[in-house]
């Protein structure tokens, strides 16, 4: 219970912000099937994040399919074979996300001085001045887009760019960014 306990705290300390959201106002349509798609650099990068984003939608009552069970990397970049296959697995709609921009964050922590007693004697109290200095903190900073897609007209149904700090493991942050992507899609109406 207390190793769940962390696994949800840490995961929670992986921040993950939607800096920007767009609907398709004309969509009337259902979400009944996505396919999900991760365009990264590492193949293993892919799966966990496309089987984490299938798992979520499953869990929300959507059925989903993790991109990397019928397209393999080398085909990842035509897209005729990616709607292909997605037309033959019978989604009505996919979902793709890829990292669009990655930066550095340096934070500068002030240094601060103290007096500290050193000596209690019985003509009084002398001090140490002791200073810690300030230190220049690096913090990573992902940004992505992800876009919901109709597979039968090819129309974009749903786009929202995300800020993520780099500040914790990769399954957690792929956890974190989930989460807080579906739960955006939930809020626009989108899914459960």
């Amino acid at each position: 219970m207390f190793l769940l306990a962390c696994v949800c705290l840490f995961a929670s300390c992986a921040t993950t912000k939607v800096t920007e959201a767009w609907k398709d106002d004309q969509f009337r349509g259902t979400i009944r099937k996505v396919a999900v798609l991760g365009v990264f650099k590492e193949p293993d990068t892919r799966k966990i994040f496309e089987d984490e984003f299938a798992d979520r939608l499953r869990a929300r009552g959507v059925e989903a399919v993790a991109g990397h069970k019928f397209i393999t990397d080398a085909e990842l970049p035509d897209k005729d074979v990616v709607i292909g296959n997605i037309r033959n697995l019978g989604a009505d709609t996919i979902i793709v996300t890829r990292i669009v921009d990655m930066e550095t964050v340096q934070t500068t922590v002030p240094g601060r001085s103290y007096l500290v007693p050193r000596y209690y004697g019985y003509y009084g109290t002398y001090y140490t001045h002791i200073y810690r200095p300030g230190t220049i903190d690096q913090e990573g900073v992902a940004y992505a887009e992800t876009n919901l897609y109709s597979v039968g007209d090819e129309k974009l149904i749903w786009s929202g760019r995300s800020s993520t700090e780099l500040s914790a493991t990769r399954y957690e942050l792929i956890q974190a960014f989930v989460k807080t992507m579906l739960d955006r899609l939930a809020d626009d109406k989108l899914i459960r």
